[in-house]
């Protein structure tokens, strides 16, 4: 790895215009204690593999662009005396192997890295919750959106049930207009047939005269 190679031959790497990612193989460096990455534009997460350099004395990786959250490894590093990681993008809890070390006359940054919380100086951290705790979140967030979906699709179904009877009836009340009016014309046609047939045999039979 070119990165390493570098560590191995170079002492000042700070402000080098150094780019890509910190390797897992840095923590081959066994006897290093200073390591100076600070103005770079090394981005990804922190190697948990640096809780591995025991030796190391100073870790200054600021104003790069690491993500992600801090690796508690770096708690194993007892010998640590100055930590500098203000200006990256790392968010989470700081360990609290590293947070108590504070008390200790230790000299640590977090600064400016919005997403970190949970020590003085930086944002208090929302409550912790459990990985079955956010498995149960996660399942009742998955088991509501699939009854809001269940829900809309059951409408959308009734709802096109309505609208394709309402369309039937529509398309269909001008035959039963139609079927109604011929139904009163028959009747009218046999109510007048009626009134006929009943004045012709009146006629044929003549006046009817009454007596007493």
């Amino acid at each position: 790895n070119y990165l390493v190679l570098y560590l191995l031959l170079s002492s000042g790497l700070d402000n080098q215009g150094l780019k890509g990612f910190l390797p897992n193989d840095i923590s081959r460096l066994h006897n290093l204690q200073i390591l100076n990455l600070s103005g770079n534009s090394i981005r990804g997460a922190i190697p948990s593999s640096l809780g591995k350099i025991t030796s190391l004395q100073v870790l200054d990786i600021s104003y790069n662009f690491f993500n992600g959250s801090i690796p508690e490894s770096l708690g194993q590093l007892t010998l640590l005396q100055r930590l500098n990681l203000n200006g990256n993008s790392l968010s989470g809890r700081v360990p609290a192997t590293l947070g108590g070390r504070l008390l200790h006359g230790a000299s640590f940054n977090f600064t400016d890295n919005a997403g970190l919380c949970g020590i003085p100086g930086l944002p208090t951290c929302g409550p912790h919750l459990s990985a079955g705790a956010k498995v149960g979140i996660g399942l009742g967030v998955s088991f509501t959106f699939l009854l809001l979906i269940t829900g809309s699709v059951c409408w959308w179904k009734r709802r096109q049930n309505i609208l394709r009877v309402q369309q039937i009836t529509a398309r269909a009340a001008p035959y039963a207009k139609a079927r109604t009016q011929f139904s009163r014309d028959i009747q009218m046609t046999r109510h007048n047939n009626n009134n006929y047939g009943n004045a012709h045999t009146a006629a044929e039979n003549g006046p009817i005269l009454l007596s007493r």
